[in-house]
């Protein structure tokens, strides 16, 4: 049997909810990036803008967890995206929450 390929059929698909929840996390993380970067090239004194959107980020990061834990309950779909879109977005809203903290501490 070695060498053979071997093909399983299935009717599973790919989660469009997953996949969504999938990139609107990838955008949460792009988002703290690209903040991060402005804010030190500003050296610091960014403006409240800066953290209007770093909030709503935060809430955009934590809507794609919700929608990537409702997407792993779909039936007959795959499960690998919507486990990277769980993943992508607890790390988002965990960098959120830091930058947050460490902000305050300072």
């Amino acid at each position: 049997m070695k060498g053979r390929n071997h093909y399983k059929f299935t009717r599973k698909k790919h989660s469009k909810r997953g996949m969504l929840a999938c990139m609107v996390a990838a955008a949460s993380i792009f988002v703290l990036i690209y903040l991060i970067i402005t804010s030190y090239l500003q050296g610091g004194n960014g403006s409240a803008y800066l953290g209007s959107v770093g909030i709503l980020a935060w809430v955009i990061a934590l809507i794609a967890f919700v929608q990537s834990v409702k997407s792993m309950r779909e039936d007959d779909s795959f499960r690998g995206i919507p486990i990277a879109a769980t993943i992508l977005s607890v790390l988002a809203a965990g960098a959120w929450i830091a930058l947050y903290a460490v902000g305050f501490l300072w």
